[in-house]
């Protein structure tokens, strides 16, 4: 699927299923971006209700608190992009079930505590990094859940 194939089904299914989303298709898949040797591809379109389930998640996390834009810095990764930018095996970022993000104006380790009140915290993997956090829905997808790190 080329990459404007992909922004038009993406940009689609959004419509349908959440109007008026602050993420677009791109953020969640920059089908085409390159590292390395290798070229994101896009995802298979099944993969999108996983990608519906974080949104709910992510629109969430901005408007907590105080809404502020959520910066998307890395979301859908196929297998070789994963590999390459040195992702974990098994990344559930290749699911489109994991996102890497910034809460403008808030720092990690606050993004980590406000999903920790999330109702669904329970089901989640949740990660700080140095200007960073990583969110994912492990077990709304029969993966072992909680995840802290």
């Amino acid at each position: 699927m080329t990459r404007n194939e992909w922004g038009a089904t993406c940009q689609a299914v959004l419509d349908a299923s959440v109007p008026g989303t602050h993420f677009t298709p791109f953020e969640i898949a920059d089908v085409g971006r390159r590292i390395e040797w290798t070229t994101l591809q896009a995802p298979a379109i099944p993969l999108l209700d996983t990608a519906l389930r974080l949104i709910d998640v992510l629109e969430w996390v901005r408007a907590e608190n105080f809404s502020a834009p959520i910066l998307v810095n890395s979301w859908y990764r196929d297998v070789y992009y994963n590999n390459a930018c040195g992702g974990a095996p098994g990344s559930m970022h290749m699911t489109l079930g994991a996102a890497d993000i910034v809460k403008v104006g808030t720092e990690p380790e606050e993004v980590r505590e406000l999903l920790e009140q999330h109702p669904d915290a329970d089901k989640f993997g949740i990660g700080s990094y140095e200007g960073f956090s990583h969110i994912d829905i492990r077990g709304h997808m029969m993966r072992d859940a909680p995840a802290r790190w």
